[in-house]
């Protein structure tokens, strides 16, 4: 977690204008608030992008509360939904047949024209940048959507979050269930990723301070 000291940088302002009424201070402190919100946003979102392979349109999760005069304090929140792994270029083969989806949701199909000795091996997916993982027991469906299945289901309770694989078919004749979409990582994860709190750590803690001292030269400059 970031938290920038306003009651710190409020105090000294106070010590240092005198003149300036406290509803000024507040207002200048309130839009150093939510411009250094702002900031942060477009620096939480590009610092996901450097370190995930996350789509833009789940990146929109990311957005900001701005704050008041009256209620000096404002924060950034980061979607807790699970993203599917189809959004990760998921890519599924057997022994006849790939099947691939594109970081535009573009699904593909390719037919071997020879029959390959390796069976399939599972769902290979990109989560992080440049880092292709397989899930073994995960497989894709033609035509399917959602796209990446496995046999068995999601377990909640306990604080726990996590999927319970079924190695037998629960029905002895008719439908092989149950069977679920997987899911992977959620944009909140992503965001408080230790290397990417500390990208935006970076960026956004001088920018606090520098917009709060041009609020308040401005609230000045509007005074005389």
């Amino acid at each position: 977690m970031i938290t920038v000291d306003v009651n710190r940088a409020m105090k000294d302002i106070s010590r240092n204008f005198k003149k300036l009424q406290r509803e000024q201070i507040d207002k200048a402190t309130s839009r150093a608030i939510n411009k250094t919100l702002l900031k942060a946003r477009t620096e939480a979102r590009r610092a996901v992008k450097d370190v995930y392979n996350i789509p833009q349109k789940n990146l929109e999760g990311i957005r900001r509360i701005t704050s008041k005069p009256s209620f000096l304090e404002g924060y950034i929140k980061a979607s807790t939904i699970p993203i599917p792994m189809d959004a990760f270029s998921p890519k599924f083969e057997t022994a006849t047949s790939s099947v691939s989806v594109s970081r535009k949701g573009v699904q593909r199909t390719k037919e071997f024209k020879r029959k390959r000795k390796s069976p399939a091996m599972g769902v290979s997916i990109e989560v992080y940048k440049s880092k292709r993982e397989t899930v073994p027991f995960a497989f894709m469906i033609k035509g399917g959507k959602p796209r990446v299945f496995a046999r068995g289901q999601y377990k909640t309770g306990g604080g726990s979050y996590g999927f319970i694989r079924r190695y037998k078919r629960v029905n002895k004749t008719g439908s092989d269930i149950p069977v679920k979409p997987l899911l992977s990582v959620t944009v909140h994860g992503a965001v408080i990723n230790e290397r990417v709190l500390g990208n935006i750590k970076r960026i956004v803690l001088p920018h606090f301070s520098s917009t709060m001292e041009h609020e308040i030269n401005y609230i000045i400059s509007q005074s005389k």
